[in-house]
Parts: C-alpha cells; sequence; structure tokens
C-alpha cells in the first residue's frame, strides 16, 4: 500500500488549490473562508488515513508483453473524511457538508494526474488510456468485488456496488511503453464529443475539465464526484 500522493497534500491547503475549487464550484467570495476551514479539518484524517494501491489486471494477465499491461487501482481518501461530512450533516451544516464533497472530488480528480506522473517516473511505463467499471463490455461493474478484494481490505462494496470510504475510486490504467501513444486525461478514448465533463485541449493550458452537476456522468466520474 502506498500512501498518497504527497505533492497534491502538500497543496492541499494552499490558495491556488482553494481558489480553484472556489472557481470550479461556484462559491462566492464571502465563502472562501468557510472552505478553507473545512479544508484544514479534512487534512489531518486524509494525511492520516488515505492511500493508493496496484495490482496487475487478472484477467489481462495472460495479455502482458513488453509494450503493453494493465493495473487495478484503488485510491481513497479513507473513512475520516466521510466521517467528518457525516458530522456536518448531522449538525445541519450543509454548506460544510458539500464543500466536504467538492474538495474531496477536486483533490480525486487531480490524483489521476499523479498517478500518471508516478507511473512514468521509472521511465518504463506510462498510462495509454482508463478504464472504468461499468463503462465498457470488457471492464463490467461486477468485477469491482473481486478486484477490490485482490487490491485492499481498506476499501469494501456492498451487492449494489456502493463503496465504502465513499471518497474511493477504482479503475484499470492500460499501460504501454508506446512513446507516441500517451494519455491526456481520463476523458481520452471517449467518443462523445458533445460531453460536458469531456476535458478539452487549450492552447494555453492544456487540458481542462468542466464540471455540469446537473448532467449525467460516467461510472468513474460518478465515484469521483461521489453519485454512487
Amino acid at each position: 500500500m502506498a500512501a498518497f500522493f504527497e505533492e497534491l497534500l502538500a497543496g492541499f491547503l494552499e490558495e491556488d488549490f482553494l481558489k480553484s475549487v472556489q472557481k470550479k464550484f461556484h462559491y462566492g467570495e464571502d465563502q472562501f473562508q468557510a472552505l478553507a476551514a473545512v479544508a484544514g479539518e479534512m487534512l489531518p484524517p486524509i494525511q492520516e488515513e488515505a492511500f493508493w494501491e496496484k495490482e496487475i489486471h487478472n484477467s489481462h494477465t495472460g495479455q502482458k508483453s513488453s509494450r503493453l499491461t494493465y493495473e487495478d487501482v484503488v485510491i481513497s481518501l479513507g473513512k475520516g473524511v466521510d466521517e467528518l461530512q457525516d458530522g456536518y450533516s448531522d449538525q445541519g451544516m450543509l454548506l460544510e457538508s458539500y464543500m466536504v464533497e467538492t474538495l474531496a472530488s477536486e483533490l480525486l480528480m487531480r490524483s489521476y494526474s499523479a498517478y500518471n506522473r508516478w507511473t512514468q517516473a521509472d521511465g518504463v511505463w506510462h498510462v495509454a488510456r482508463y478504464h472504468f467499471l461499468g463503462s465498457e463490455e470488457d471492464f463490467p461493474l461486477k468485477m469491482l468485488p473481486d478486484l477490490l478484494k485482490n487490491l485492499t481490505d481498506l476499501v469494501s462494496c456492498n451487492r449494489y456496488f456502493y463503496m465504502e470510504p465513499k471518497k474511493s475510486v477504482v479503475f484499470v490504467a492500460e499501460l504501454t511503453q508506446d512513446p507516441v501513444v500517451q494519455c491526456e486525461g481520463i476523458c481520452v478514448g471517449c467518443k462523445r464529443a458533445d460531453c460536458p465533463n469531456k476535458m478539452e485541449e487549450d492552447s494555453h493550458s492544456g487540458y481542462l475539465d468542466r464540471f455540469a452537476p446537473d448532467m449525467p456522468l460516467t461510472y468513474g466520474y460518478s465515484r469521483i464526484l461521489g453519485r454512487l
């Protein structure tokens, strides 16, 4: 089990990160201090419990080659964040409860890029694309219990595939050694050009994600944003 990505935790309370969450989720200027305070409450349990784990994908083990392989990956912020959010809700602090959701969502979203960087750091493999359970025929949602069992006992799911801790994501990463094939973001490979969640290439800032809270999402985004 690997500790959570240190570079993400180091910037969690920084103004740049908090301002990005403020803008993305449309918090007012008068709510910034509350957002920062909630982030401050979240950081200790995340530092203590957050982790990620990876394992060679069993059903593709026989297909492993010098040029392509697959990894099962789980990333979790731990149960302490859920407990903090539940505590806010129990006290009727619904704004603070939602702030936990949005801050956790953004942290998990950025963990994909952190995983990309970690994988590429050894100079051998890099991510070609992501596969989310339930979004493709070869990766059905029913795989989730066995996948989690092989990865960790710290994240589980019930018969409805609802995961605990809630702020957890699972995916299958397709890894390659082909220098031409590079993952630009978790939306690469999606053929829905009209999707509001599509990461779009911008000449100044690269791939930018857009969030539409009232639109249907893929399994991966649903897990990130706490809708499953």
